[in-house]
């Protein structure tokens, strides 16, 4: 089997386990010295009828959680899944993914068809995905993990919005109403109208400087 691994950032963590990024980026080079070909996955994901795999660091005796959810694009496959908090593998892939410890993806696949360029770089023009992994090594500095998102409180909110560049006066204060109006069904329409906005903005501002 053959791997392609990419580097991520964590933007939120959350409790529930749930995680979304790019699990393969197309058209740059890894350090392995290969290139993801746009649709070179299309055929075997076609063919998929069942969740993808998720492992830790490739080991088929560590599952972790399952990819449920995933499109093809232009730069590469995006996907989104759950880490299985309830197993013991899934809780230490989801604290140390949290605490910074692990810092890439990496899908499995096998088959396919390659060729080389003059440079010696392997193009992967098909290939079968059979899993994807939580990994402490990047290889492709492309794609990112985009959420393991966790929101438990009003602070957590509050941190989202001062990473998104709002003062801590406006933070705070977004962040309550918003905490107020996911705990409330009777919250005032001119509230809810301010929160879209803020967390609208702020979701572009995240989004940016996680291509940075």
């Amino acid at each position: 089997m053959d791997f392609a691994a990419s580097a991520f950032e964590i933007k939120e963590l959350n409790d529930s386990g749930l995680i979304e990024g790019m699990l393969a980026g197309f058209g740059n080079v890894d350090h392995g010295g290969d290139k993801l070909l746009p649709g070179c996955l299309t055929k075997s994901l076609a063919a998929r009828s069942t969740p993808l795999p998720m492992l830790l660091c490739h080991d088929p005796k560590r599952p972790i959680g399952a990819w449920r959810e995933w499109s093809e694009t232009a730069d590469g496959l995006h996907v989104k899944g759950r880490i299985t908090l309830a197993t013991r593998d899934g809780q230490e892939a989801h604290a140390l993914a949290k605490d910074g410890g692990l810092t890439g993806l990496s899908i499995g696949w096998k088959g396919g068809k390659g060729t080389y360029d003059g440079a010696g770089t392997r193009l992967i023009a098909e290939a079968d995905l059979v899993e994807g992994s939580l990994v402490p090594c990047p290889m492709n500095d492309r794609t990112r993990i985009t959420a393991v998102k966790e929101i438990t409180g009003a602070r957590d909110i509050e941190r989202l919005l001062k990473e998104a560049g709002y003062s801590n006066n406006r933070a705070t204060h977004a962040a309550g109403v918003a905490w107020k109006a996911l705990q409330s069904t009777e919250t005032d329409e001119a509230e809810l109208a301010e929160l879209a906005a803020m967390i609208g903005a702020s979701t572009a501002r995240l989004n940016a400087i996680g291509r940075k």
